[in-house]
């Protein structure tokens, strides 16, 4: 914990760690969280964080004085917020508060208003303890390492410190822009639905801000809600509402089995991504999901595509489609970014981040519209097909094995130098569990894939000390699996890389 926490010295000097500053938005420890990584904000360091993005926004970025600023369901991220507001006013922003909200309500607004500039205070689906800030410029767009990398010097710099104001600021609370975004996606696929039969959905948001969002649209879209644990509580006192959190998606396959319900949707701590878990109580990795709708798309419309996807996806995408299909670097900026240069109606990314063009979509990262999207997709089979569910589609394709995603610890500090080690060591190999590597791919981290289809990504997190180690295989009985984890626990052996504890394979 830092010497500053809980002393005077927290209310008079900010706290504003550098690590906090990551490759496409902010995010820090607040409170203590009993783990490793110590406190590394306080709300001096806020104010100072919004006076810099004021002065950065208008200045550096030329993006004008107007922002939308919004707050997800924790404890103290209000506070978290209002101490930003108070930098921004004093780098004379027009600020518009939208309260609590998703993030993609934040987006959303950014377009109902007309203002260019966001600042959504969340830790997404941190645990508890952690706070951060994704920041946005243009519409559809968050700031990606370039912006990252200079907001981040020109903030530790102190560049906007004893800077005069040539106006004032303002401050303007919207109490509508939560309904507009629900009534706006609610208008928006009434069309979509229409005449189509409706399914039995089990809903869960681990008691995170999407409750209060998710249920509302589906219901008025007549929907049969099943509901889990939907309605907010900032303890979290179930499980920490992140799709890719194994207890997480279990619990829903539980609501699933138990309900008879055709699909379980679950919604992460901000809502802007995705899980799903199939009618007979399966989870499906989000990359899987998206193929499914991916494959949907291109029947809708003949020339359909490109489609983008991130380097944890599974390599299915290039087999399965006939669109072009362009990978980019895992991370909500990137897709997002990538799907916006090439012109692309989606892109998916395997965390559950799902981002669709018009007219689905405005091109960011939304899981109402994913959660709708492929709902879509199975009440329209459903409607001519009666192999409509969503077991029976994923059963179509190629069966293949995938790990989780594992992330053992690695300190902010070393992680992106234990991705580089590791590397090194795996591309001196000409094989890997005992298959040849036919292509190696370094957009993010190390991909490295074998002979039929196979691969293996380590990569360090972008927004957590961790690394992420995921593999796909395509064996008969999901053995390669186990080789590729002993051959990667050799590895961090043989490089002597300092990491935490990851689950053996066989523990799943």
């Amino acid at each position: 914990m830092n010497d500053t926490y809980n002393s005077e010295g927290y209310f008079q000097e900010a706290l504003l760690a550098p690590t906090g500053f990551r490759e496409y938005d902010a995010r820090w420890v607040i409170e203590p969280t009993g783990e490793n990584t110590p406190v590394g904000l306080n709300y001096v360091g806020v104010r100072t964080l919004g006076l810099h993005l004021g002065r950065f926004l208008n200045d550096q970025l030329d993006a004008g004085r107007r922002i939308v600023v919004g707050h997800d369901f924790r404890s103290y991220s209000e506070n978290v917020k209002n101490a930003l507001t108070v930098g921004l006013l004093q780098a004379g922003m027009d600020v518009v508060d939208i309260g609590l909200t998703t993030t993609p309500g934040a987006y959303h607004a950014q377009f109902t208003l007309d203002i260019p500039c966001v600042a959504m205070v969340t830790a997404s689906h941190n645990e508890n303890g952690w706070t951060g800030v994704k920041i946005g410029h243009r519409k559809a767009s968050t700031f990606g390492p370039a912006e990252m990398r200079d907001f981040a010097s020109y903030t530790l710099n102190g560049q906007a410190e004893g800077t005069n104001n040539s106006r004032a600021g303002s401050y303007t609370f919207n109490a509508t822009a939560r309904d507009n975004y629900i009534d706006s996606l609610v208008e928006s696929w009434t069309e979509r639905f229409r005449g189509l039969p409706r399914l039995k959905v089990a809903v869960e948001t681990g008691n995170g801000t999407a409750g209060i969002f998710a249920p509302q649209i589906l219901e008025r879209l007549g929907f049969d809600i099943v509901s889990g644990n939907v309605e907010p509580d900032w303890t979290f006192p179930h499980f920490n509402p992140n799709p890719e959190s194994v207890p997480f998606l279990r619990s829903v396959e539980t609501l699933v089995s138990g309900s008879g319900a055709d699909i379980g949707l679950c919604f992460d701590g901000d809502g802007d991504r995705l899980g799903v878990i199939d009618d007979q109580g399966n989870l499906v990795f989000a990359d899987r999901v998206g193929l499914v709708i991916a494959k949907f798309l291109e029947e809708q419309k003949a020339s359909f595509g490109p489609f983008v996807i991130d380097v944890k996806s599974t390599s299915l995408y290039e087999s399965e489609l006939n669109s072009e299909v362009v990978w980019a670097k895992t991370g909500h900026s990137y897709v997002k970014a990538k799907v916006a240069e090439v012109g692309a109606v989606a892109g998916f990314e395997r965390s559950g981040h799902f981002f669709f063009s018009k007219p689905l979509g405005h091109g960011y990262d939304d899981a109402c519209v994913a959660a709708l999207t492929l709902l879509w997709v199975l009440c329209s089979a459903k409607a001519t097909d009666q192999d409509w569910s969503l077991s029976h589609k994923l059963a179509t394709l190629p069966k293949s094995f995938s790990s989780p995603n594992r992330q053992p610890y690695a300190s902010d500090e070393t992680k992106y130098i234990v991705v580089d080690k590791l590397a090194a060591y795996f591309e001196k190999r000409e094989s890997l569990a005992g298959k040849r590597i036919a292509n190696i791919r370094r957009i993010n981290g190390i991909r490295i894939e074998l002979e039929e289809r196979s691969w293996l990504l380590i990569r360090a997190s972008s927004n957590s000390p961790n690394l992420v180690i995921i593999a796909e295989t395509f064996d008969h009985d999901g053995t390669m699996l186990k080789l590729i984890d002993a051959e990667v626990r050799t590895a961090v052996k043989e490089t002597g890389v300092d990491i935490g504890r990851f689950d053996s394979l066989a523990e799943y």
